[in-house]
């Protein structure tokens, strides 16, 4: 999300630093990986207009950059309450069809469903790739003069009447706006700041399975009270977790898979993806910064804007937060140099 506000701020002609506190592609954090789902099939009509307008911009991006970043696959939505997003969907004029079981395993063969089974399938759907779309967006930015300090631990935010001061472990910056997209961190950045971020972090396990990549499957969501998810995952088969089962942790602590969210998605697999390998290659974790009802974070407090989308559904939006964020902030942010 930062690098994408960076990048839109950059368009709109800013002065900006975008100060990392790992190395781009770090895997301490929620960005990376190389896939996440891109879906218009929401429960709530807000989150598929946002869709609509996340579309065009990313494809904005893929022709600024010359990469391939939405790769449409369709998707799928299985599971309880299906009407809802159907309705929702319907409220926007987006295009889908109701299908079963049946139909689902005639037109995906590497598919399990069982005939009669009610699903919405939507042909736009599809996958993101995520460090993809994150280099992108930073190639975008620094050819637009975004000054990149990465391996720069931001300690403090301190907004006043007519600047922000930025310190970090190296030195410091002054800044007429400064937008905090820390994820995980943002919430223990913010406190002293006087702001109380209603987040809560927690660390969530992800599977990937074997997967002939001959055999086309759409992403696909199984909706219930712990709901599941899958998409293809080009070189890794297919990739599939439990959605927002993870335990609450501290960022700076680094933590394990959850063996029995493994065991439960292993299961999924078996009966939704026969065509997969049951077992998996490859487990790992990711980060959620979770709102209490999963919606996002996008405010201006003063002379901070922040950002929190949030709660592992919102990789799809990132352009589109960008350029909200980047607005909240109005005037952008005004180098200076660091000062030791």
């Amino acid at each position: 999300m930062g690098s994408a506000t960076a990048s839109a701020l950059a368009r709109a002609g800013r002065e900006v630093v975008l100060v990392e506190r790992f190395r781009v592609g770090h895997r301490q954090g929620s960005s990376h990986g190389a896939a996440r789902i891109f879906r218009f099939s929401y429960p709530d009509p807000l989150y598929v207009g946002m869709m609509q307008e996340a579309m065009p911009l990313w494809r904005r991006i893929e022709e600024e950059t010359g990469e391939t970043i939405l790769t449409v696959t369709g998707g799928l939505d299985g599971g309880l309450g299906v009407e809802r997003n159907a309705a929702a969907m319907a409220a926007r004029g987006v295009d889908f069809e109701r299908i079963d079981g049946a139909e689902v395993v005639s037109r995906f063969p590497g598919l399990g469903a069982e005939p009669g089974e009610p699903f919405l399938f939507q042909a736009e759907g599809g996958t993101v790739a995520a460090d993809v779309a994150l280099r992108a967006f930073l190639s975008s930015a620094v050819a637009r003069g975004v000054e990149l300090d990465e391996e720069t631990r931001v300690v403090a935010v301190k907004p006043g009447d007519d600047a922000v001061d930025i310190d970090t472990e190296a030195g410091s910056y002054r800044a007429r706006m400064a937008v905090v997209t820390a994820g995980a961190w943002a919430r223990g950045l913010l406190a002293p700041a006087g702001i109380d971020l209603p987040v809560r972090p927690t660390r969530e396990t992800v599977a990937y399975f074997r997967l002939d990549e001959s055999i086309p499957v759409p992403t696909l969501i199984e909706w219930a009270d712990r709901f599941n998810y899958a998409l293809p995952s080009p070189g890794e088969g297919v990739k599939a977790a439990e959605h927002g089962v993870g335990p609450e942790i501290d960022p700076d602590l680094e933590g394990e898979p959850n063996q029995g969210s493994v065991a439960r998605v292993r299961s999924w697999i078996r009966r939704r993806y026969p065509a997969a390998d049951p077992e998996p290659h490859l487990v790992e974790t990711c980060l959620y910064t979770n709102t209490e009802d999963e919606s996002f974070v996008l405010e201006r407090r003063g002379r901070l804007v922040v950002g929190s989308p949030c709660s592992g559904h919102g990789f799809k939006f990132a352009p589109l937060i960008g350029e909200r964020l980047a607005a909240l902030a109005g005037g952008g942010l005004r180098k200076s140099v660091p000062t030791n």
